[in-house]
C-alpha cells in the first residue's frame, strides 16, 4: 500500500536567487480543486534551522487535526509543507510604535511586537512580494496559508486567508489552539468574541455569524436562533464583564452574551466562553455549525455507507461512517450520538497501517474476543497491481488500530477482485472468523476458512468448486451464502442458495465443524411449503428463541400474491412452520418490502423490520413480530417523528439502547441521520443529524 502522510512525501525542489526552496506534500485528500490547499510556511529558519522546522510542522498538523471539529473535517484539506532558508535565525522584532528594535535578515521579512493592538505580529515592507512570488511559484493553488515565525513568544494573526502564529518553545509538542483559533477567522470567517474595553456599540450590524448588536431571539442569525432553548433569556447576561449565569455550559450552551469583537456593550456573541473568545475551548454550536457549513464543499462526508456494532463495548450499538478516504466513529449514549474518532486517509497505529480508500469494503465483527466489534476491511480495486488488500482494525473504543494487514495474499490464499467476506464465529471460540468466497474471478470456485487469532488470520481450510461430504454442494457462480448457527452448537454454520445457475434451483445448509464444512442437507426446488424461484430472499435468524438459526424466505415478484415462508431449523433439516399468502396479519404484502431481521421486543425470537417506498401513497415502516410460529404487523407511515420516511433511506439494524435487548434502528441517506427506538410493536424518533453528526445540547427542529 502506497505511504502518502508523514511517511513517502512528495518533493519539488524549486531554485532561487538567494533562498534554498522546496516544497513538501504533507497530506493529500483529493484534487486540488475540490479541497482546500493549506500552505504552511517558515520565516526566519536558516538552513540550519529546517530539521527543527519540520519537525515542528508535522506535530503542529497532528495536534491540530486530531482535536475538536478539525479532526472531524481534516478531508477537506491538502497540506503542503514550504521550506525557505533565512540568512538569519529569528525575526525582527519592533515595539509598540513600529520601530525596528532588533532587525533578522529572513525569507519573508516578517516581523514580530508580541502586542495585541499591533495583531502580535505583522508583515514587513517586503513580506508581500517575497511570499506571493513563493506561493505563486511552489503551490500556486493554494486557498489558506500559516506562517510559522521562529520565535518562541506568544501571539497569531489572521487575516486575507493567512495566518501568523510563532513557533513557541516545543517543537515536539506545539501548541495548537491559537492556530485553531485563528483558524476559526480564516476558514469560518468568524469574529473574536474577546472584549478590550467597556465602550458602547452603536454602528450597523456586524458581518460575522458570531456576533451581533440585534436582542431579539427570533431574528437572530442563521442558526443562531434554534441554539436558544425557549427559557433561556435573551439577552442572557447584560454589561460588561458579567459572570457566567448559574447553569449554564460556558461553551456548548448558546444564548445572546453581551461583549463581543473588542468591544464590552452592544455586541453579543452566542456562548459565553467559545473557542473564538478563549482560544482553548470547544467552538461553540454557532460557531462549530458555521465552520462545518464553510468545509463542506470540500468534503466527502456523507451516510451512504454506514456500518452499526458495538464499537466500544458498552452493549450500546454504535456507528462507523465510511466516506473517500476516512472513517468516522460515533458511540451511542442511548439517544444520541457522540464523536469519538475520525480517521482520515490512513490508522497507522496497531503495527501495521491502512491507507482509505474509496472502494474499501468494512466487516463487522469481534476478531478478538474482547466484546468490542472490530473492522475487517478489503480492498480488490482501487490499487490496480499493487492489491488486493485486507486488514483487521482493531477496536480500542476510542478508535481503531490497524494490527494486521495482507498484502495480495492471505494465509493459503491467493486474494482477487471478486471476494468476498461472511464474519461468523465458525470454531465457537468467542471469536468472529471469515468465511472468504471467491465464484467468480477464477475458473475453479473457492470458499475457505480464516480463524481470527486476535490479531492475525490462520488459515483452516480451503474448498474447491465442492463444500464436503457426506452431502456434496457444487459451488456456482451465483452461489449466496448466509451465515447462521442453524444447529445451536455456538459454531457459525452457512445456509446457501442458487437460484441463478442450474435448472433445479437450490438451498443448501452446512454445518461447521470448527475446522472444516459439511454438507448435510440439500433441497431441490423445493423447501418444506414453497416452490423455490429465482427472487426468493434469504433471511438468517433464530425465529423461535430455541438457539438455532431458522430461515425467512420472502417472494414479491416471482408470483402473485407475495409470499413470506417461516421454515424452522431442527439442526440438521429444516420444517414448515408458517407461510403467509398476500398478507400478515397488520401488513399486507407488496412487491418492493425490504426485510430486515432483529429482534424487536427483546424477548429472544428475531423478528422482522419491513420497509416499502414504491408500492403505495405514501412510505411504511413496520415491525413482524415473531411469536415462534406466527407473525403480527404494525406500521408506521411518511413520518416517524420529524423524520420523513423516504425512498432513499437505509436501514441498519442496532441496539442503540442497550439494556432493554430490543433491537431499535439506524435510518440513513447521504445527507441525514437518524436513531429510530424499538418500543416493541413501534418506532419513535430520538435522534436526527442533517450533513454532519455532533451532539449539540439543544437544537430548536430537535436536530443533532
Amino acid at each position: 500500500m502506497k505511504k502518502i502522510l508523514f511517511s513517502i512525501l512528495l518533493c519539488c525542489a524549486i531554485s532561487a536567487v538567494t533562498n534554498a526552496q522546496t516544497v513538501t506534500e504533507v497530506l493529500r485528500n483529493g484534487s486540488n480543486g475540490a479541497k482546500l490547499n493549506l500552505v504552511i510556511v517558515g520565516d526566519g529558519f536558516t538552513a540550519a534551522d529546517q530539521a527543527a522546522y519540520n519537525t515542528h510542522v508535522a506535530n503542529l498538523v497532528k495536534n491540530l487535526f486530531s482535536k475538536d471539529l478539525y479532526d472531524e473535517t481534516m478531508d477537506a484539506y491538502n497540506i503542503y509543507r514550504i521550506n525557505v532558508n533565512s540568512t538569519q535565525s529569528g525575526v525582527t522584532k519592533v515595539n509598540a510604535a513600529g520601530t525596528v528594535t532588533a532587525a533578522r535578515n529572513t525569507a519573508l521579512d516578517y516581523r514580530y511586537s508580541g502586542i495585541w493592538d499591533r495583531c502580535w505580529m505583522e508583515p514587513g515592507p517586503n513580506t508581500a512580494t517575497r511570499l506571493n512570488n513563493l506561493l505563486t511559484t511552489l503551490v500556486p493553488q493554494y486557498n489558506y496559508v500559516f506562517i510559522i515565525l521562529n520565535e518562541t513568544g506568544f501571539g497569531g494573526c489572521a487575516g486575507g486567508g493567512r495566518l501568523a502564529i510563532t513557533r513557541g518553545t516545543d517543537d515536539n509538542d506545539p501548541g495548537w489552539a491559537v492556530a485553531a483559533h485563528e483558524m476559526g477567522h480564516m476558514v469560518g470567517l468568524l469574529a473574536d468574541e474577546y472584549t478590550v474595553n467597556c465602550d458602547q456599540y452603536t454602528s450597523d450590524e456586524p458581518a460575522q455569524i458570531n456576533v451581533t448588536k440585534n436582542t431579539n431571539r427570533n431574528t437572530l442569525k442563521g442558526e443562531w436562533k434554534n441554539f436558544i432553548p425557549a427559557a433561556r433569556a435573551v439577552p442572557t447576561i447584560s454589561g460588561c464583564s458579567q459572570p457566567v449565569p448559574a447553569g449554564i455550559d460556558t461553551d456548548e450552551d448558546a444564548g445572546l452574551f453581551e461583549g463581543a469583537q473588542y468591544t464590552g456593550q452592544g455586541k453579543f456573541r452566542p456562548a459565553y466562553n467559545c473557542r473564538m473568545r478563549g482560544n482553548s475551548p470547544l467552538f461553540c454550536p454557532v460557531c462549530y455549525n458555521e465552520m462545518q457549513a464553510r468545509v463542506k464543499p470540500y468534503r466527502s462526508y456523507n451516510f451512504n455507507n454506514s456500518y452499526a456494532g458495538d464499537f466500544t463495548g458498552d452493549g450500546k450499538g454504535d456507528l462507523v461512517v465510511h466516506y473517500g478516504n476516512s472513517i468516522s466513529m460515533y458511540s451511542s449514549d442511548g439517544v444520541k450520538m457522540n464523536h469519538v474518532f475520525t480517521g482520515t486517509e490512513r490508522v497507522n497505529t496497531g503495527g501495521s497501517s491502512w491507507q482509505f480508500k474509496p472502494g474499501d469494503k468494512f466487516y463487522v465483527g469481534d476478531f478478538d474476543g474482547d466484546g468490542k466489534k472490530d473492522l475487517y476491511v478489503f480492498n480488490g480495486g482501487d490499487w490496480g497491481s499493487f492489491g488486493p488488500y485486507f486488514a483487521m482494525l482493531r477496536s480500542n473504543g476510542n478508535g481503531f488500530d490497524c494490527v494486521k494487514r495482507y498484502d495480495k495474499l492471505l494465509e493459503g490464499w491467493q486474494m482477487s477482485a471478486g471476494d468476498d467476506f461472511y464474519v461468523g464465529d465458525f470454531d465457537g471460540d468467542g471469536k468472529d472468523d471469515c468465511y472468504i468466497v471467491n465464484t467468480t474471478s477464477w475458473s475453479t470456485k473457492y470458499v475457505g476458512m480464516m480463524k481470527a487469532a486476535g490479531n492475525k488470520l490462520s488459515f483452516i481450510k480451503r474448498y474447491d468448486n465442492n463444500l464436503g461430504a457426506p452431502g456434496y454442494w457444487i459451488m456456482g457462480k451465483n452461489d449466496k451464502f448466509y451465515v447462521g448457527d442453524f444447529d445451536g452448537d455456538k459454531k457459525a454454520d452457512l445456509y446457501m442458495a442458487n437460484l441463478k445457475d442450474w435448472t433445479t434451483n437450490y438451498v443448501g445448509m452446512i454445518r461447521s465443524g470448527g475446522n472444516a464444512l459439511n454438507c448435510i442437507r440439500i433441497f431441490s426446488n423445493t423447501l418444506p411449503g414453497w416452490t423455490m424461484a429465482d427472487n426468493d430472499q434469504h433471511l438468517v435468524g433464530d425465529f423461535d428463541g430455541d438457539g438455532k438459526a431458522d430461515m425467512y424466505v420472502f417472494n414479491g415478484t416471482n408470483w402473485n400474491p407475495e409470499y413470506l415462508l417461516m421454515v424452522k431449523s431442527t439442526g440438521n433439516n429444516l420444517s414448515y412452520v408458517k407461510r403467509f399468502d398476500g398478507i400478515i396479519p397488520g401488513w399486507e404484502m407488496a412487491p418492493s418490502d425490504r426485510l430486515y431481521i432483529a429482534d424487536a421486543n427483546g424477548d429472544g425470537k428475531k423478528d422482522l423490520y419491513i420497509y416499502n417506498t414504491g408500492n403505495w401513497d405514501k412510505e411504511y415502516l413496520g415491525v413482524l413480530t415473531s411469536t415462534g410460529n406466527n407473525l403480527n404487523g404494525t406500521w408506521q407511515k411518511d413520518w416517524i417523528g420529524s423524520w420523513n420516511l423516504g425512498s432513499v433511506d437505509k436501514l441498519a439494524v442496532a441496539n442503540f439502547n442497550g439494556g432493554s435487548g430490543w433491537d431499535d434502528l439506524f435510518i440513513y441517506n447521504a445527507g441525514w441521520f437518524g436513531m429510530l427506538r424499538s418500543n416493541t410493536t413501534s418506532l419513535s424518533q430520538v435522534y436526527m443529524s442533517p450533513n454532519y453528526i455532533h451532539n449539540f445540547k439543544y437544537h430548536k427542529l430537535g436536530w443533532w
